[in-house]
């Protein structure tokens, strides 16, 4: 386990190396094509060189120095970042609590014991709800408050729970929505089919022969089996929680690093004398480098620490990695 756990992290590092180097590459050659391509820009030059302002932008990382960002005058890029991080980090934390906690109980109280069968309303529901994303249910979620605005009388312009912004109350529930509900269909649909097939087996017809209650069937055996492969169903859950997390943030105007991110890449829509000069915030090198390799960072502790939780709880994932160590 300690050597999966260096192994993971040195590719970590060296992972997150590159993606720094490329996000950093890309945002500061996509500007400059973004201005030869406005037919506006006349006085058009070279883009700047690279790598002096990339070891510069480096240079400054290692010692500390503060680095100026176009979205906040006077806040150095690092405390900018951090504080988006914060509240992407606790949006991204409740809701994979939530949908752990929801697709664990739809799951298991979906699955029928006399005979062992899946509740016939799970499939048909999982199966649609599992081709939506989380930025199509937040579309819903809006399209369904602009509707309430319309046609309530006497609401006045104010809705039950907020659209946009940030704040750790009712600001929550649409992006909590949005983001927990696909993870969650999936872990329900998971956890029910791996509850079904244990349910069938040779033991538990023993053990129910023999007068145990299905009730300590599930708690004691069934349980506990599941438990490994619906590891790697949480997993993959966190990645997608992860990967929807840019859309989301954005959809709502929720403060983190992927509404910033969506910001930062987001090109002008018109072409005019005025947008011959593109927005300082517009794939600031620096900033979008940086946002970059905070959300991989995230991926990839969250990946580690799934992967390690299932390594934990499945035994024949440890004899693989012993194997596989020992030649």
């Amino acid at each position: 386990m300690f050597l999966l756990i260096i192994r993971r992290v040195l590719w970590m590092l060296v992972l997150l190396a590159g993606v720094n180097l490329f996000a950093f590459a890309y945002a500061h050659f996509g500007r400059y094509a973004q201005l030869a391509a406005n037919p506006m820009f006349v006085a058009m030059g070279g883009p700047e060189p690279f790598w002096p302002h990339y070891l510069e932008y480096l240079a400054a990382l290692w010692q500390g120095e503060q680095i100026a960002t176009p979205f906040a005058r006077g806040v150095d890029l690092l405390k900018f970042v951090g504080d988006a991080a914060v509240a992407s980090l606790g949006l991204l934390g409740i809701a994979f609590s939530v949908s752990l906690l929801v697709g664990w109980l739809v799951g298991w109280f979906s699955v029928q014991t006399d005979p062992p069968r899946i509740a016939g309303w799970l499939i048909p529901f999982t199966t649609v709800s599992l081709a939506m994303p989380g930025f199509y249910i937040g579309a819903v979620l809006i399209t369904v408050s602009v509707y309430y605005l319309l046609y309530t009388p006497g609401t006045q312009g104010n809705l039950p729970v907020p659209i946009r912004g940030f704040g750790w109350d009712a600001h929550l529930v649409f992006p909590l929505i949005a983001l927990s509900f696909r993870p969650a269909v999936q872990i329900a649909q998971t956890a029910a089919t791996l509850l079904t097939e244990e349910f069938r087996r040779n033991y538990v017809s023993a053990a129910r022969s023999l007068g145990h209650s299905w009730r300590l069937v599930r708690r004691k055996t069934a349980l506990y089996n599941v438990l490994a492969p619906l590891a790697q169903t949480v997993a993959g859950s966190l990645r997608l929680l992860v990967g929807e997390l840019i859309l989301v943030e954005y959809l709502f105007g929720w403060p983190g690093l992927g509404r910033l991110l969506a910001q930062s890449i987001q090109p002008p829509t018109t072409a005019s004398i005025s947008s011959a000069v593109l927005p300082s915030t517009y794939l600031d090198a620096p900033t979008v480098a940086t946002l970059v390799t905070a959300l991989g960072a995230i991926l990839i502790v969250s990946d580690l620490l799934a992967s390690l939780f299932a390594y934990r709880v499945d035994p024949r994932l440890s004899m693989q990695s012993k194997v596989a160590a020992n030649g």
